[in-house]
């Protein structure tokens, strides 16, 4: 059955996720995640492609990004994936893919599904039993816009700067939009399934 045609967002930002190969692994020690956020920040900036929000996990990756074209978002994506796999196969003596071949991007075309995407992204550690905290899981964009902590990746989301006119007020708005209680996730949630 053939692929299903890219599409591209009518509002240029969109949900990216790559997995590792049959799920395996992607980033095996400390290091990794920071050269991977290091090419994400050089990538941005070469193909024009603006990073809302992020999280590494240990065997994928979501970001929300904004982008000006498909064919920027097809570039993004394609020298991120080479140049990570490049650099695995380098340090770890390994050969073979790293990531699946596909990665998808789900078109986010309104407001309000920017920011419940950034509230998924942020809750990802948290919803796999990593963390009882997002701010204590360190490869996400969590603690950059609750705590203010300093970075050079992230462009604030318009759904971010559109909670509030002051920093501090934005900053606990969103804190409490992500820790929000949801039964429906309680019953989803590893945690809860005995995963």
């Amino acid at each position: 059955m053939p692929r299903k045609k890219r599409e591209m967002s009518p509002t240029g930002v969109c949900h990216w996720i790559t997995r590792g190969i049959n799920r395996k692994d992607i980033f095996r020690h400390p290091k990794d995640y920071f050269f991977f956020l290091d090419l994400a920040r050089e990538n941005s900036k070469k193909f024009d492609t603006l990073i809302y929000h992020y999280c590494l996990m240990t065997n994928h990756i979501h970001m929300l990004i904004c982008t000006p074209s498909l064919d920027r978002l097809i570039q993004f994506s394609q020298y991120l994936k080479r140049k990570y796999a490049y650099y695995q196969s380098k340090e770890y003596k390994i050969s073979g893919a790293t990531f699946e071949r596909t990665y998808r991007s789900k078109p986010v075309d309104k407001d309000v599904y920017l920011l419940e995407c950034a509230r998924y992204i942020d809750r990802n550690p948290l919803r796999a039993g990593l963390v009882n905290h997002p701010r204590d899981y360190p490869y996400g964009s969590y603690r950059i816009y609750t705590e203010g902590t300093q970075s050079d990746i992230i462009t604030p989301s318009p759904a971010y700067l559109g909670l509030a006119n002051q920093e501090y007020d934005r900053r606990k708005l969103y804190a409490d939009y992500v820790l929000q209680s949801r039964p429906q996730e309680e019953f989803s949630s590893p945690s809860s399934l005995g995963l």
